[in-house]
C-alpha cells in the first residue's frame, strides 16, 4: 500500500502546553502511526527566525537525508511558496501557527507532530553536520552540539550553576571540552531531544515569554528531576549570521523560574515551597491582587503534582555540579 502526500491543511486545536492552534501542510508520513524500523530515525524541527535566505539550502540538505523527517515551524501568514516546497520534498511538513507564542511552546506542539523518538531542534540560521546514522546517543533528555560562530570560533555554550555573591544563584558558560560535558540549558533551544523524556517533564513552560528564562527553567527542572543535558562532540553547529544576544534581564518569566526552581527546598522525599516567599515576589512584579492569587493557586497545584519528582534542590545541584563528570 503506497502512501500519498497530502498538501490539504489539517487543523490542530490549542492545548495547554503548545503555541495555540496551527495548520499542518505537507509530508507523506501520516500522523499517529506506531514506530517501526521503516520510520524516520530522526525528526528535525526547524525554527525560522530572521532572514529566510538560507531556507532553500537547509531544506535541500535536510530533506536529502532519506530517513529524516523535517518539520518547519512558521508563523501565520504562511510563506507564499509553501505548497511548492511541500510538493518538492516528500518528507517536509510545515506547522503554521495562527497566533504568536513562545519558541518553547511551539516546540512542545511540534514534538507531538513528530514521528520519531529523537528530535533535532535547529535554528534557520545554522549549518549542521548532521548525517545518518546518528552518533550513538546515551539515554538522556537532550544531546547538544558544539557551536561555532560565523568566524569559526568555538562558543562557550555549556552553562553551569554557580553560587554568586551572598550565595545568589548565577550561571557560568564554558567551552564543551569532551563528550558528556553537562549544561543547564539546550543552547539556543538546539540539540537532539528524546521526545519521551521531553514530554515526561512537561516540556517548556509556555507561560515564560523570555527565551533565556524559559530555557533555564526547562534545564533546571530537568536536572532537579534527574534528567540530563550533555554535549556530544561529533555534533557540530555553525552560525551563518552573527550571534543573537540573549536578554538576561529579570522579568515576570524570571519570577516564575525562581519560584519553580530556586525557591524550592528539599524536604525528605519531596520538596516544599515557602509560601512567605511567594506573595512579596509576585507583588513586587506589579501584579494585581487577583493575578497574584491566580499565580499562587497555580504554583501550589503544580507543586502538589510534582513534589515527589525532585531528586535534589537548586542548592544541592549547584554544590554537586561536576564539569568533569
Amino acid at each position: 500500500m503506497s502512501i500519498v502526500m497530502s498538501t490539504i491543511p489539517s487543523i490542530s486545536d490549542a492545548v495547554g502546553d503548545d503555541g495555540g492552534p496551527y495548520t499542518v501542510v505537507g509530508g507523506e508520513i501520516p500522523r499517529y502511526r506506531p514506530y517501526s524500523a521503516n520510520w524516520p530515525s530522526l525528526t528535525v524541527l526547524l525554527l525560522n527566525r530572521g532572514s529566510r535566505q538560507y531556507r532553500g539550502i537547509l531544506f535541500q540538505e535536510l530533506c536529502s537525508l532519506g530517513s529524516v523527517e523535517v518539520l518547519s515551524l512558521e508563523q501565520s501568514p504562511a510563506p507564499h511558496n509553501l505548497e511548492t516546497l511541500s510538493r518538492r520534498y516528500a518528507n517536509l511538513k510545515f506547522l503554521i501557527f495562527a497566533q504568536k507564542s513562545t519558541i518553547g511552546a511551539q516546540i512542545n506542539a511540534a514534538m507531538r507532530e513528530a514521528n520519531s523518538e529523537y528530535i533535532y531542534v535547529l535554528q534557520g540560521d545554522m549549518r549542521t553536520n548532521i548525517s545518518t546514522p546518528l552518533p550513538k546517543l546515551t539515554e538522556i533528555l537532550c544531546t547538544t552540539p558544539v557551536f561555532t560562530d560565523n568566524q569559526g570560533k568555538t562558543i562557550p555554550t555549556s552553562i553551569g550553576p554557580i553560587a554568586g555573591a551572598k550565595r545568589i544563584f548565577d550561571t557560568q558558560p564554558r567551552l564543551p571540552e569532551k563528550n558528556g560535558t553537562p549544561s543547564l540549558i539546550p543552547w539556543d533551544y538546539t540539540g537532539i531531544y528524546s521526545k519521551t523524556r521531553h514530554q515526561s517533564i512537561g516540556g517548556f513552560d509556555p507561560q515564560i515569554e523570555e527565551s533565556w528564562w524559559q530555557k533555564l527553567d526547562y534545564g533546571m527542572r530537568a536536572w532537579l528531576w534527574g534528567e540530563e543535558i550533555r554535549t556530544h562532540l561529533s555534533l557540530r553547529i555553525s552560525y551563518l549570521d552573527e550571534l543573537h544576544m540573549e536578554d538576561l534581564s529579570p522579568g515576570i518569566g524570571y519570577l516564575r523560574f525562581y519560584l519553580k526552581n530556586l525557591a524550592v527546598r528539599k524536604d525528605g522525599d519531596s520538596v516544599s515551597l515557602p509560601v512567605r516567599l511567594i506573595w512579596p515576589l509576585l507583588f513586587s512584579a506589579g501584579l494585581s491582587l487577583r493575578a497574584v492569587r491566580r499565580q499562587i493557586r497555580e504554583l501550589k497545584h503544580w507543586m502538589r503534582l510534582n513534589r515527589y519528582r525532585f531528586k535534589k534542590d537548586a542548592v544541592e545541584l549547584t554544590e554537586l555540579w561536576d564539569w568533569s563528570d
